[in-house]
C-alpha cells in the first residue's frame, strides 16, 4: 500500500528518498525533524515522572517543547539543535592545535526581522534547555546533549542574546560541564 505522500506526489518511496538524499536544504530539515523526533522520544520517557505533560510545537517564534514539571505552574521552554556539519576544509568544530576538542552548534535563528539585525539572535530568556543532537558526528542520531540556557555563552554585541557558536563536548569527554547526558539529570537542577 502506497504512502500518502508517494500518492500525493505521484512518486515512489525511493524517488521521494533519492529526492531528499541529493538536495542539502531538503536534507537538512529532515535532519532537523529527526532530531527533534528523537528528543521528544526522550521527554516521553520521563513523562509521569520528572515531567507531567508536554507539548511540541512546530510555529516560528515558539520553542520546539513546552514542559510542565511538576509543582510548576509555567513550561519549562526546550529548544532542539542538530551539531553542525563539517564543511569541506575540516571546520565547524572547535580545535586546539589541530585537534577537535569540541563540536559546534548555532544558535540563531534563520532569518532576521526587517530593520533589526540583531533579531536573528536568541533572546537568553527565549527558552530554558538546549538540547544538541550530534548524531551527524556519532552516526547514533538519539545521541542528545542538554544544557540549561543559562550556561551558554552570550552575544558580544547583543548581552541579552545569545551568541551564534556555541561549544558542544565531545562524546566520552570526562567533563562535559556544564553539559548533560540526558534530559533527566538536567531537570533534577532546575
Amino acid at each position: 500500500m502506497a504512502h500518502a505522500l508517494e500518492k500525493r506526489y505521484g512518486l515512489t518511496a525511493t524517488e521521494l528518498f533519492d529526492a531528499i538524499d541529493n538536495r542539502f536544504r531538503l536534507r537538512a530539515a529532515l535532519e532537523g525533524a529527526v532530531a527533534e523526533i528523537q528528543m521528544e522520544l526522550k521527554i516521553k520517557e520521563l513523562v509521569g515522572t520528572q515531567i507531567d505533560r508536554y507539548e511540541a510545537h512546530d510555529l516560528d517564534g515558539q520553542p520546539d517543547f513546552s514542559l510542565w514539571l511538576p509543582g510548576r505552574t509555567t513550561p519549562l521552554r526546550a529548544e532542539c539543535k542538530n551539531v553542525r556539519e563539517n564543511s569541506k576544509d575540516g571546520g565547524m568544530a572547535y580545535r586546539k592545535d589541530g585537534v577537535v576538542v569540541a563540536f559546534m552548534v548555532e544558535t540563531q535563528k534563520t532569518r532576521a526581522s526587517m530593520g533589526d539585525p540583531s533579531s536573528r539572535f536568541y533572546d537568553v530568556d527565549q527558552y530554558e534547555v538546549l538540547g544538541v543532537c550530534i548524531g551527524k558526528k556519532t552516526g547514533r542520531w538519539a545521541d542528545i546533549l542538554f544544557v540549561k540556557t543559562r550556561d551558554l555563552k552570550h552575544h558580544a554585541r547583543y548581552p541579552n542574546k545569545l551568541a551564534v557558536m556555541q561549544r558542544v563536548p565531545l562524546p566520552g569527554a570526562v567533563d562535559i560541564s556544564p553539559w548533560y547526558l540526558n534530559l533527566a539529570e538536567l531537570l533534577k537542577t532546575i
